[in-house]
């Protein structure tokens, strides 16, 4: 059921029938508000007697009664008639012959139009009124009017234009009683209007019923169309149709084009009055109303359908052209498109430049020449000036984009170019630069984002073989207090023993260089004397380097050199050193430490001759598990020297090593306690 209702909303047949329904109720309103424009003052009145017909009929009765029976009469022969026209209207012959037919013949019809006429001096009375009294029976009646050489005086709820009757009737003994009885009688003109007028205010009101219905059915097929725009009862995507593919600024502008054009002769026509007289006229009318109700309604469901196929925004011509001008002055404003316009504008500068220089100079002594001469000299300052100001601006950019350079090259890698005030070109190439920054930030925080991952690796593994490993030494010592009588298992339990110490050894330098390397370390500075330190290590190492025949020599020029430090650090960086220069060492070679200061620093340099080719840099060797001795055969965990370095570098020290063929020298620099 679903589907069936799915496939006859969607359905061709349902979307034609809805054009269809939408075009007959928007021709009906069309043709409804005509009427009622057309009928304004009916609606408006409150009843036939205030209406503009009654006082059109009404001022031509009376206008006609004193043409007839006063104003012409008065003139002597026709000649003098003919005249008084001239003058009062200025018109043809022939519009004042028609003019004296009209009013014989609005004479001749007035069963509803009563009146009386008095001339003062002779006693003439012309009337229409049978009854004995006539002034009082036209006074009775509730619409009527005295005109006398004085003016015109009136009783009535309508306001006429009877300016012109004052005139004719002025310096004349004539008196003019008019008046509309009332119940109207059937037989004149004011009757035919009072049906005319009963009758459309009836019509007016089922028009304006019949105008609210179209409107509201106009409502729904107009959002019928809008729903069902672009969808299809077979196709879940929304389908467009051929005129989709115009783009939407021009479809915008031919719509408009189309619009104004059927607007206006709709309006021509209605200003003619040609709408009511024939059927050709209202024939166009509705071809021309039709006409501005497709466009509209092709234009609205148009951009319904692009917008519910999101190609609105790539279907506006004006956009489209706008980012390809933006993509070629881009591209004219980079690289080798950039320097092409420099060598354009260079040369165009110098020719400007001698042109106008050469035409204020020819003109320089000529007689008239002096206009020409300012002009071409305020030319010449105002391209040098405008050539100065995009130099300086340029300078500046130049020293913006190096600031930055100068701040992403150390280190600072959220800094900002500025480039709102630069020109395109300097512009794009500041953008270069900060995509080139955001690589480098993006390859930073991934190594750092690295670099923790490991710590925190290491901290966890270490962290629970930390457990295990302090049971296999518990139990190693209670099998050594065992009564064993077999000697191999001894040598077993040693060899236990040996392993399970350098294991736990290994597991404290990862511990201890994992909380190095990040910094998670309590640093407790004191005042630290660099030569006491030395001699202190050297004694906890003097039997073991003896055994490995090093010659360990101590040079100090200062036995007073005191650092800022922590000395459990400084003790461990030492014990590093020393158990570096043991492992690693040539045998019968000598070792020399140094102890000296600048003026900021305390120095101790250690330098020893190693047992194996470096074929290894500087840098490398100070990473974690990394071992000078790439065979492995001697022992370490290639820790050393990175926990050597985290230690110096917490304590705001320097940490070197160079490498000189087989001469090893470690640099370690500590802040001097004087400076502090």
């Amino acid at each position: 059921m679903g589907i069936k209702l799915k496939n006859i909303k969607y359905s061709k047949i349902s979307k034609v029938i809805g054009v269809i329904m939408a075009w007959l109720c928007f021709v009906s309103i069309c043709g409804s508000v005509f009427f009622i424009i057309e009928n304004e003052q009916i609606i408006t009145c409150k009843s036939y007697y205030s209406s503009s017909d009654y006082i059109s009929n009404f001022t031509a009765h009376v206008t006609s009664i004193v043409d007839y029976h006063i104003w012409l009469k008065s003139a002597k022969n026709e000649k003098e008639i003919w005249d008084l026209h001239t003058i009062e209207e200025d018109g043809t012959i022939d519009e004042k012959i028609a003019s004296f037919h009209n009013a014989t013949r609005i004479i001749s019809n007035n069963l509803n139009f009563v009146y009386y006429i008095e001339n003062a001096e002779t006693g003439e009375i012309i009337t229409n009124v049978k009854e004995e009294k006539p002034v009082e029976f036209i006074k009775k009646q509730q619409e009527y009017v005295y005109i006398n050489q004085r003016g015109v005086n009136y009783h009535t709820v309508v306001q006429y234009h009877l300016g012109r009757i004052g005139k004719k009737i002025k310096g004349t003994p004539y008196e003019v009683h008019a008046a509309v009885l009332k119940p109207l009688k059937p037989g004149d003109g004011f009757y035919d209007d009072y049906i005319y007028y009963k009758r459309t205010k009836v019509i007016l009101v089922f028009t304006i019923i019949f105008m609210v219905l179209n409107f509201i059915l106009l409502i729904g097929a107009l959002v019928y169309l809008c729903y069902s725009a672009g969808k299809s009862e077979k196709k879940e995507k929304i389908s467009l149709s051929f005129i989709d593919r115009m783009y939407a600024d021009v479809h915008t502008l031919t719509a408009f084009i189309i619009l104004a054009c059927a607007l206006n002769f709709i309006l021509r026509i209605i200003r003619d009055g040609l709408y009511y007289r024939s059927i050709i006229s209202i024939f166009t009318i509705i071809i021309l109303l039709s006409t501005v109700f497709f466009t509209l309604l092709n234009y609205v469901l148009s951009l319904i359908r692009q917008k519910r196929a999101g190609k609105i925004q790539k279907n506006i011509l004006f956009l489209n052209a706008l980012k390809k001008i933006k993509k070629f002055i881009k591209l004219s404003f980079n690289g080798k498109i950039f320097r092409v316009w420099i060598l354009f504008f260079l040369p165009l500068y110098a020719f400007i430049n001698i042109v106008f220089a050469f035409v204020a100079g020819f003109n320089a002594d000529e007689y008239n020449g002096e206009e020409i001469f300012l002009f071409t000299v305020a030319i010449l300052a105002i391209v040098n000036l405008a050539a100065v100001f995009i130099t300086a601006r340029g300078l500046k950019a130049i020293s913006v984009i190096m600031e930055g350079t100068k701040q992403i090259s150390e280190g600072n890698l959220d800094y900002k170019i500025d480039t709102n005030n630069m020109s395109l070109a300097f512009a794009a190439f500041a953008e270069n630069i900060y995509n080139i920054q955001g690589g480098l930030k993006k390859a930073v925080d991934e190594a750092i984002k690295g670099e923790r991952m490991k710590t925190e690796l290491i901290t966890n593994v270490t962290h629970d073989l930390k457990t295990p490993l302090t049971s296999i030494i518990n139990y190693v010592d209670l099998l050594k207090g065992e009564e064993l009588g077999n000697e191999k298992a001894k040598e077993y339990i040693a060899v236990l023993e040996e392993k399970s110490a350098r294991l736990k050894v290994l597991i404290e330098d990862l511990v201890e260089a994992s909380k190095a390397s990040s910094g998670n370390i309590l640093v407790n500075l004191e005042k630290v004397n660099l030569y006491e330190l030395v001699m202190q290590v050297y004694g906890e190492f003097q039997e073991k380097s003896e055994k490995a025949a090093l010659d360990i020599r101590i040079n100090a020029a200062d036995r007073n050199i005191f650092v800022l430090a922590d000395g459990k650090h400084m003790w461990r960086i030492m014990e590093n050193l020393m158990s570096n220069v043991l492992k690693y060492s040539m045998k019968g070679s000598r070792v020399y430490i140094n102890i000296s200061k600048s003026q900021t620093d305390g120095i101790l340099t250690v330098k020893n001759i190693s047992a194996l080719p470096l074929d290894i840099s500087a840098e490398q060797l100070t990473e974690r598990f990394v071992r000078g001795d790439e065979s492995r055969t001697t022992e370490g965990s290639g820790l050393g020297l990175s926990i050597a370095k985290s230690l110096t570098y917490v304590q705001k020290g320097k940490f070197d090593i160079e490498i000189d063929g087989d001469l090893f020298k470690v640099i370690v620099e500590i802040p001097l306690w004087n400076n502090h």
